[in-house]
């Protein structure tokens, strides 16, 4: 069965978040062969106002599985962000084997079920479809690209390919 909130999020969640987890494996190379900290890495800000890397890798896992968890009518509960290179791979690795192992009809009436998302400020609510195209989509790539300019700014040598991690419908 097909299912299109299934054929449109799983397989954009599974590429980038196996991207990012190759990228953070180069960074806890790089850091390795550099003598660098990598949790110097971890707390590096593009601007003092903005979030760590280490943010950035947990707000994937929330606007990916947990938007998915979300659209099923199931909770999320929010993670605190990882200390270390291998803890962020492992969590971004388990969250991709989660969602490939998500089926397209737990994904059915999605699109209209009714999504809050909590936040700091008070609680959001949305449809699934608003909720999936308006915000889940954009915090993630926002974060997955925030996540990437933070390593690429920290001298990690890694270009347009090593985001995208390899794009087609092989990905799932």
């Amino acid at each position: 069965m097909t299912n299109e909130f299934y054929d449109l999020a799983v397989p954009q969640f599974v590429q980038i978040l196996r991207a990012q987890s190759r990228l953070l494996a180069k960074a806890e190379t790089h850091c390795a062969e550099n003598g660098l900290q990598e949790a110097d890495w971890l707390a590096a800000r593009l601007y003092p106002d903005m979030q760590p890397l280490a943010f950035q890798v947990r707000q994937l896992l929330n606007h990916s599985l947990g938007a998915l968890a979300r659209l099923r009518g199931l909770d999320y509960p929010r993670r605190e962000n990882p200390e270390s290179f291998p803890i962020c791979r492992t969590l971004i690795d388990e969250a991709t084997t989660e969602i490939r192992a998500i089926r397209p009809a737990e994904l059915d009436g999605a699109a209209d079920r009714e999504v809050i998302f909590e936040t700091p400020s008070g609680p959001l609510l949305f449809t699934g479809g608003a909720y999936l195209m308006s915000f889940a989509f954009p915090n993630f790539y926002f974060h997955a690209s925030i996540a990437y300019a933070l390593l690429r700014s920290l001298g990690l040598p890694i270009g347009k390919n090593d985001f995208l991690g390899g794009a087609g419908p092989a990905t799932r």
